[in-house]
């Protein structure tokens, strides 16, 4: 007697071993796992070019210069690439010949337009744009802000993810541990060859909003399921959240899920366990329209500091883990103390001499949080900050009042004093120059404006007596 399988309709090699129970099963489950691997889900939908408002978008390949009402008709219709800027900008007017370059090579695939925040003051106050320039992705009333390197190659790529539908890459257990090496932060859904169609377009209209920001993957291989000690079959199927380059996913949601359940788990791994605060994110942690509750550990330089940051990830791996459930995610986040010391002091009380240091800020709310629920001074640890975490969520505890009138995001002079700051990295003789001609001209008025002594003033005529 033969005992076959059969692939597609394709015979497969016969079994000749033993005919056990245990070999039998053995046996069954291996060719059931070459089959699940070798059916891997395969995404081969084709790019769509999305329409605007004006016919095909960017016709000419060009930026175009829009006040308020004319982007609301093109983000109504489509995707849009937004630049806003000053006239008097330097950083603006070098981006201006690479940002055109974008605009032609993204030409009849995606809008590229440009907002003069001079001409448009109050409607750029009103988008919370505090530097200059600031490069936006509109899609879907959800926006996401540029940081990376100021390229064509890597504006575009960043563009496209409009574009292109929200994917889901396939993997397998192999493309797994480099992944993990290289990615930060991703998210990977489990599915079996039972999940529903409605759940896993659940999964890619929660994703969507992230831009391709952050990587998605999916799989349905066994060995995967194995190896990250999930059950197969499961009784549904799950979206895993990963973090800081570990195997170990630092969260989970299973299926069935809804909809709200599913944007705050994304919202709350959008992120690396624990990221550092720079200008160029501070509006996506610190003013987010999810309004995340943020921690913030304050660190000191070098070795120390490293130490400190990676007890500050232990802490947040653990909330992440096994915290309590917000309605709003909760980030954590660092910067450097000395680095920051007077905002720091100004904002939320912290000294540079008390380092490390942490608060938990409610940022929406302008207020912040250095007290646990006992009544003792916040300290760096999980049990200290795990307390204050929860006299939030009961409302126990009496906020503070951060500093607004200087806060670091928000004002002007910072983003000038970061432009300038920029220069003079970049033009180091000419700001020498500047600043020796500037300090010249403050003596030279100095004098003029303060009177001398009237006794040095007098002049001696020729010929008199000195006494």
């Amino acid at each position: 007697m033969c005992l076959c399988s059969y692939s597609n309709g394709q015979a497969l090699p016969a079994y000749a071993g033993d005919r056990s129970y245990s070999d039998l099963s053995e046996w069954i489950e291996d060719q059931s796992t070459l089959y699940a691997r070798g059916q891997l889900l395969e995404s081969n939908e084709e790019k769509e070019v999305v329409l605007s408002g004006f016919g095909r978008p960017n016709p000419e390949g060009k930026v175009l210069e829009v006040d308020e009402r004319s982007l609301d008709v093109l983000t109504g219709n489509g995707p849009v690439m937004v630049e806003y800027y000053a006239p008097w900008c330097g950083h603006c007017k070098k981006l201006r010949p690479i940002y055109e370059e974008l605009a032609e090579s993204l030409k009849s695939t995606l809008n590229v337009v440009a907002v003069d925040c001079e001409a448009q003051r109050s409607f750029c106050k009103k988008h919370d744009i505090r530097a200059y320039p600031t490069i936006r992705l509109l899609h879907h009333d959800t926006q996401s802000e540029y940081t990376g390197a100021k390229t064509v190659s890597k504006m575009r790529k960043f563009a496209l993810t409009a574009v292109e539908p929200t994917s889901l890459q396939p993997i397998k257990l192999e493309d797994f541990y480099e992944i993990v090496k290289t990615d930060e932060a991703f998210f990977l859904y489990l599915q079996t060859f039972d999940t529903l169609v409605a759940d896993l377009d659940a999964v890619k209209t929660s994703l969507e909003p992230l831009l391709g920001s952050v990587p998605a993957y999916t799989s349905s291989d066994p060995l995967l399921y194995r190896n990250l000690s999930v059950a197969n079959p499961p009784p549904t199927s799950a979206l895993l959240a990963f973090s800081s380059f570990s195997p170990l996913p630092v969260g989970s949601i299973p299926f069935p899920a809804n909809k709200e359940s599913l944007d705050r788990f994304v919202n709350l791994h959008r992120f690396p366990t624990l990221v550092e605060l720079v200008s160029g994110n501070y509006r996506e942690l610190m003013k987010s329209d999810s309004r995340a509750v943020v921690v913030l550990g304050v660190v000191h330089r070098g070795e120390e500091g490293l130490r400190e940051r990676n007890s500050l990830e232990s802490i947040a791996r653990a909330w992440k883990r096994g915290g309590r459930s917000f309605e709003q995610p909760v980030w954590f986040v660092w910067l450097e103390g000395a680095k920051w010391s007077g905002w720091l002091q100004q904002a939320y009380g912290i000294k540079k001499h008390a380092l490390p240091a942490v608060v938990v800020i409610d940022s929406p709310n302008s207020e912040y949080y250095d007290m646990t629920i006992e009544g003792n001074k916040v300290l760096f640890d999980g049990n200290s900050v795990f307390s204050v975490l929860e006299g939030f969520y009961q409302h126990f505890l009496r906020p503070k009042q951060s500093e607004k009138t200087l806060d670091w995001g928000s004002r002007s002079a910072t983003a000038t004093l970061i432009n300038i700051s920029d220069y003079v990295v970049d033009n180091p003789i000419w700001s020498l120059t500047i600043v020796s001609s500037s300090v010249a001209v403050f003596v030279y008025l100095l004098q003029k404006c303060i009177p001398r002594d009237p006794r040095e003033a007098r002049e001696v005529a020729a010929g008199s007596r000195l006494d």
